[in-house]
């Protein structure tokens, strides 16, 4: 049985500081917002009402803004903060010299010229290397799952999941709101804004 054979349950990070700000983050942390910290307790809410828990792993980025709504999100589906794993093949992409970017520019600077799957930020990695380093994390999954990441990684899981082509997967975003279920072959976003 292999990952996508089970149902995963795959979370962004509640609203951060950097989005508020339309900075792009990647490996660069920054603290949940009063809206993120709502984020994330909602998102446990949802969770409670639509997945059976006691069937459900759970992992994380290691990224705080990922651990603060993982420990938020299971508080409010009624589990221990604690119950998790956090795992850094889960964090974001990271943007290198790109970081603190107006998201606007640096999301543009790669697509006026250059793949945008394959580009290397500088000092940084690609969505290719972000597909491939999700991947190899997703391969370890034996059990229906929670999985609190980013907008990027959030983007490869499904990529993974659905099996898409690049050209298919690059357009999509992961809202801070909501939990994106996975199953046998088909999405649904769950308590979306």
């Amino acid at each position: 049985m292999g990952f996508r054979d089970l149902t995963l349950y795959v979370v962004r990070h509640g609203e951060c500081e950097h989005n508020a700000a339309g900075w792009a983050a990647g490996h660069d942390d920054s603290p949940l917002t009063a809206k993120g910290l709502e984020h994330a307790r909602g998102k446990g809410r949802v969770l409670a009402e639509i997945a059976d828990l006691s069937t459900l792993d759970f992992y994380a980025s290691s990224l705080h803004r990922a651990c603060t709504t993982m420990e938020l999100l299971r508080e409010a589906a009624g589990l221990p903060t604690s119950g998790y794993r956090a795992d850094r093949r889960l964090m974001e992409g990271n943007i290198g010299a790109h970081s603190r970017l107006p998201a606007t520019e640096m999301l543009r600077y790669p697509m006026e010229s250059v793949d945008q799957w394959h580009y290397v930020h500088p000092e940084g990695e690609s969505v290719a290397d972000v597909h491939a380093r999700v991947g190899r994390f997703l391969e370890t999954l034996t059990r229906d799952s929670v999985l609190v990441s980013h907008a990027l990684t959030s983007l490869v899981i499904r990529a993974h999941y659905l099996n898409l082509s690049p050209e298919q997967a690059i357009r999509y975003h992961m809202p801070n709101a909501g939990i994106l279920r996975l199953s046998m072959g088909t999405e649904a976003l769950f308590g979306h804004e």
